[in-house]
């Protein structure tokens, strides 16, 4: 909390009561979750997947639920149906802020691991239950590392844990999407897995538009799948630009950017 408010301050923001107490719930309530979390690492050691994911998964939803009732934040779904079922998916959202992963977490038919930027992996307790939840930390710094990260990742899909990715790197501060990276692409070139393109939308007004919790909707909205095992080598390395294009469309057409966005 204490590092929360310096950023604040340093960024001319005045954090108000409600998202003080908001973040005071999230870390107390993430205290209060180590007796589980010691049970996930045991489970999880024992090497089946098939044993320690569905806790995981339920213990997951179990803390985050009321966290977002809290913050005041709904889900507005659509496109379900456009996740294929008994199968591991590779799921591309646009980066919007803090809400991003317990708006894919929430929503998807079961949870999926994440990409996640390597800093994440300094923060004790949540690092452990990134571990639990199948993320990959990755160094886009290091070239190497990062190479390591999205080998990882592919071993993961391979064994059924959909993965998430967000190919832009880094949060858009306007809601556009910045360019995606070809971390998707090799990805997909290995597993051969199905790409589930995600918009999401509203999320920057819940918190990062003014730097304080903010009641309100967030939009997610998973569109057709991409089938990934027979498309051409141009095919493969046109996707991360194809993918971008499907979802500033339809941020477009909601409203959420300005038309003449690209």
């Amino acid at each position: 909390m204490v590092k929360l408010r310096k950023i604040a301050e340093k960024e001319g923001v005045v954090m108000n009561f409600r998202t003080i107490k908001w973040f005071s719930k999230v870390v107390f309530s993430l205290i209060g979750l180590i007796p589980k979390m010691k049970k996930g690492v045991k489970l999880k050691n024992t090497g089946d997947i098939a044993t320690y994911k569905p806790f995981v998964d339920e213990e997951l939803r179990k803390w985050l639920n009321p966290l977002m009732k809290s913050a005041g934040v709904d889900f507005v779904v659509k496109g379900k149906e456009n996740i294929p079922e008994d199968e591991a998916v590779i799921y591309v959202p646009n980066h919007q802020g803090l809400f991003d992963m317990p708006a894919l977490i929430l929503n998807t038919p079961t949870p999926c691991g994440f990409i996640a930027k390597i800093e994440l992996k300094k923060v004790p307790i949540v690092r452990t239950w990134m571990w639990l939840l199948d993320c990959v930390f990755i160094n886009r710094q290091n070239k190497r590392e990062a190479r390591v990260a999205i080998k990882e990742s592919i071993e993961l899909i391979k064994k059924g844990r959909s993965m998430v990715i967000f190919p832009e790197g880094t949060r858009s501060r306007d809601g556009i999407p910045l360019p995606f990276k070809s971390g998707v692409m090799m990805i997909a070139k290995e597993t051969k897995a199905k790409i589930v393109p995600v918009v999401l939308e509203g999320i920057i007004d819940r918190f990062e538009g003014t730097g304080n919790i903010t009641p309100g909707t967030v939009n997610v909205t998973f569109l057709p799948a991409i089938e990934t095992e027979n498309l051409s080598r141009d095919e493969m390395k046109a996707l991360p630009d194809e993918i971008r294009q499907k979802i500033v469309t339809v941020l477009r057409e909601d409203g959420a950017i300005p038309q003449d966005a690209e």
